[in-house]
């Protein structure tokens, strides 16, 4: 399966919030569904300041429509931190919002920060612990997203 890009939908001028779902195309008539879980993240930073903590769900859909819940599908990369290109761009499509609840929060994961060498959550605060999913610590784009569900799809 080859996956170039994200398939472009239809783009949005309202900013992300807290609970919002969205899906991506990798694939004309292949949806994922996305989870916005934090927006203007604070952060130590500046660079990694006010980004948006997104959730990507390994449960494809042929068919945009409302799920009930989606904690319950898994993640199919671990959580980003992202600009808000893709809903700007057109590539991150909101249709609707879940409120969030305790569940529906990923508790192991973190960022690997390589200039400090060390694994950080979001806020670039330090873990003591290596999280079983974690991605590079960096402000990603839907062009980032969409490299990692392609290497997720392909098993890489």
């Amino acid at each position: 399966m080859s996956f170039d890009l994200l398939v472009k939908m239809n783009p949005s001028r309202k900013r992300p919030k807290p609970g919002d779902v969205f899906v991506i195309q990798p694939k004309k008539g292949v949806y994922y569904y996305g989870r916005v879980i934090r927006t203007k993240m604070p952060n130590k930073n500046p660079m990694m300041r006010g980004w948006n903590l997104i959730y990507i769900y390994k449960v494809p859909t042929e068919k945009i429509v409302m799920p009930d819940q989606l904690n319950e599908r898994g993640l199919l990369i671990p959580p980003k931190i992202v600009n808000n290109q893709g809903w700007l761009k057109g590539y991150f499509q909101t249709i609707g919002s879940i409120p969030l609840q305790e569940e529906d929060y990923v508790k192991d994961y973190g960022f690997w920060d390589a200039f400090t060498k060390t694994f950080v959550d979001e806020e670039g605060n330090k873990l003591d612990f290596k999280p079983k999913m974690y991605s590079d610590y960096g402000v990603g784009s839907y062009g980032s997203v969409a490299y990692d569900v392609q290497q997720a799809l392909e098993g890489k």
